[in-house]
């Protein structure tokens, strides 16, 4: 799940569910869209769908609304757009955790190649560990020492199954030679909320909604996955610097419609995609909390995708997870 993509992109205070459309004498006849982001509100997923629909509306003509669908680590959401028609009215907005989930959750439903159509890849995401303000370590090396010491005394939050956060926390309990507790959300918001409380330690998140949550002091930045640090927090090291050159992980978000999209209709919401990424507006939001919009086709959403499986087949076996 290493993303080579770098950043430039993204902040923004959660919207209005129902997104603006052109007039139709402008742009043709409306039509209602629900856009499916399959966690609940605050996450990265959620955060940068409510960036991007706007702009991506108003360029198709048509009014979209958000609708988060949460349950069994996106499952839900998900499973309901691909049962639905492959008229453009129901598009998933979702993230990397889709090509993990078959290797560690039971029975997903669906299988994302032969059930979806890639529409868009939309943005790089950077993680972060960050952990309460409670902890008694300030910085990394004590952090990870203390970890080592004292693994009981620790946990660990995730966004969800399968996440680049669970992941990568695996990864890091390997390097340590330890394991902890790690506890699934359903969703990168109410993993901040039990982490800002005390009710979990630390939390390998996506940077966009960790980001405000650092600046105004209510979570402690201790390291970034990156492969190098990240211009939006060039004070907090990498985990490369740490010592641990092959802990690099990235997340994305994209959009995808059911199987069966008609090809037109792909091309369209693509260019819309890329044209509401490429936005100045949306770029200076974006930038705020580190995140990068991508332009991309269908086909190299598709290519990525494909590629990605089978990796995130070794990782997870890797990092000795189990499916539940």
């Amino acid at each position: 799940m290493n993303c080579t993509t770098r950043r430039s992109a993204l902040a923004m205070a959660l919207g209005a569910l129902a997104v603006p459309a052109l007039a139709p004498s402008a742009r043709g006849q409306a039509r209602s869209v629900r856009l499916v982001v399959p966690y609940p509100p605050g996450g990265t997923s959620d955060i940068t769908a409510r960036l991007l629909a706007p702009r991506s509306a108003e360029l198709m003509g048509q009014s979209w609304v958000i609708e988060n669908r949460s349950g069994a680590n996106g499952v839900v959401g998900a499973e309901a757009v691909a049962r639905s028609a492959p008229d453009g009215t129901t598009l998933l907005y979702s993230n990397e955790v889709l090509t993990v989930l078959p290797f560690v959750q039971r029975n997903v439903p669906f299988d994302l190649q032969a059930d979806f159509t890639p529409v868009a890849r939309t943005v790089s995401i950077p993680y972060i560990l960050v952990g309460g303000t409670n902890l008694a370590q300030r910085n990394i090396a004590e952090l990870l020492e203390a970890v080592k010491r004292t693994p009981d005394r620790f946990s660990f939050a995730g966004s969800s199954l399968g996440s680049v956060g669970q992941l990568a926390t695996a990864a890091l309990w390997q390097k340590l030679g330890v394991e902890t507790t790690f506890v699934a959300y359903r969703g990168t918001g109410p993993a901040m909320n039990d982490l800002i409380s005390g009710a979990t330690s630390l939390f390998i998140a996506p940077m966009g909604p960790a980001i405000p949550l650092v600046r105004d002091g209510r979570l402690r930045a201790y390291a970034v996955t990156s492969a190098r640090r990240e211009s939006v927090l060039p004070e907090v090291p990498t985990l490369v610097e740490a010592g641990f050159p092959d802990l690099v992980y990235e997340g994305w978000c994209g959009v995808w419609g059911p199987r069966g999209l008609p090809a037109d209709m792909v091309q369209k919401l693509n260019a819309a995609f890329n044209q509401a990424g490429a936005d100045a507006a949306v770029g200076t939001r974006m930038r705020d909390l580190g995140l990068l919009p991508l332009v991309e086709t269908p086909g190299q959403f598709a290519d990525l995708i494909a590629a990605e499986i089978p990796r995130n087949r070794a990782l997870v076996a890797a990092a000795r997870i189990q499916p539940e």
